[in-house]
């Protein structure tokens, strides 16, 4: 099979470069587009608060939207396979939210990192990267994160 259009998935975890390695590899061996998503969940803003610690909230928000698109421009410079890298602000889940990116945009392969922690970690996979795989149109490449030594 052959990918034209590849999408990972990064969460600027210490596994986001090896997660991009891994997707780099792929668009080089197969001449493919590669975009880089981050799905920064608004919903983790989303609190009911009283009016006068709104302003804060609204301050904090536009601080974690500037780190993210940061890292995200700091990720796609570190690779040497043309790509662009896309932020977006969506609530809720980030799984179904990069399923849905990934469907309405023709990518034929998702990228995405897994980090197993613990024996709950090992249950859920890592509960992003399951329901990408659960839920996904196309190919689902799972990187997941070196066995302790």
């Amino acid at each position: 099979m052959s990918y034209h259009k590849i999408l990972v998935a990064v969460d600027f975890s210490g596994m986001a470069s090896t997660v991009l390695a891994h997707a780099g590899e792929e668009a080089r061996l197969h001449q493919a587009e590669l975009t880089l998503l981050h799905i920064l969940d608004t919903q983790i803003m989303d609190l009911q608060l009283p009016e006068e610690l709104l302003p804060s909230s609204l301050e904090m928000m536009q601080r974690l939207r500037s780190l993210a698109q940061e890292r995200l421009d700091a990720l796609q410079k570190s690779t040497s396979v043309p790509s662009h890298g896309l932020l977006l602000e969506k609530a809720g889940g980030i799984g179904r939210n990069i399923c849905e990116y990934a469907a309405e945009g023709g990518y034929n392969l998702i990228v995405i990192g897994s980090q197993e922690q613990g024996a709950i970690g090992r249950l859920l996979l890592g509960s992003v990267a399951s329901a990408v795989v659960h839920h996904a149109h196309c190919p689902v490449l799972v990187v997941k994160a070196p066995a302790a030594a």
